[in-house]
């Protein structure tokens, strides 16, 4: 009768363990809103990024500057938000036991500098063919005098490409969403070549061609050097 007592005690305490302890290990969420410091105007299209030691979950605003971040697993979060080159990050935000946080956030809405004033005619002939993407070409001799040491630095100091923490994002669009191609071939992650066997780099933003196939962002598209390249 005594060890049945007793293990009825153990079987209780467990269960009161097991509860305990996956309410700490349950995630939590984060939701807030994004405006302008000056204007007080919300921020759409914003780029919220929570990275607990390396592993990140990207979300964005609404038209309205809201976000709302859901089913965070718990931890402690540094909290990056990004609006064209403005950026602003809040450390060490804890997020966990099944909780709704809110979290809002100011960041400039604009790129500040000194006003230029500029006086021009129309043009008769349109100088931009809104069909053709963006290229920016690197070639070997100028790859070879930047301040690199490895290929996928060369992205982060491509136009409308911007680096956080080790990932690449192409004007705000969603993180994975530039793609490599090498002489040709679609790889999975990031360029892993030596510098000195490039021929090319080119990157492609905006309207991408449909023969790069389902990329939403941007596309890098890399030419390695042959036996015939001088």
């Amino acid at each position: 009768m005594k060890n049945k007592k007793h293990l009825q005690v153990l079987l209780m305490a467990g269960l009161m363990l097991s509860h305990i302890f996956a309410f700490a290990l349950s995630g939590g969420s984060v939701m807030g809103q994004v405006t302008d410091p000056d204007t007080k105007e919300p921020i759409a299209s914003a780029t919220v990024i929570f990275d607990c030691q390396g592993n990140q979950l990207v979300f964005s605003t609404n038209e309205n500057g809201y976000y709302y971040a859901s089913n965070i697993p718990a931890g402690t979060y540094k909290v990056t938000y990004m609006f064209m080159n403005n950026k602003v990050t809040v450390p060490y935000y804890v997020v966990g036991n099944e909780q709704t946080k809110q979290l809002d956030v100011s960041l400039p809405m604009s790129v500040t500098g000194s006003a230029i004033e500029v006086a021009a005619d129309r043009s008769p002939v349109s100088l931009i063919n809104p069909l053709d993407p963006q290229i920016h070409i690197l070639d070997r001799n100028t790859i070879k005098d930047l301040p690199i040491t490895t290929v996928d630095q060369i992205a982060a100091i491509e136009p409308g490409i911007t680096e956080v923490d080790g990932q690449y994002f192409v004007k705000g669009s969603r993180q994975g969403s530039l793609s490599y191609y090498i002489d040709g071939c679609k790889i999975m992650g990031s360029p892993n070549i030596p510098l000195c066997g490039l021929q090319t780099f080119r990157t492609m933003t905006g309207y991408v061609p449909a023969r790069y196939g389902d990329s939403t962002g941007g596309v890098v598209v890399i030419d390695t050097r042959s036996y015939f390249t001088e």
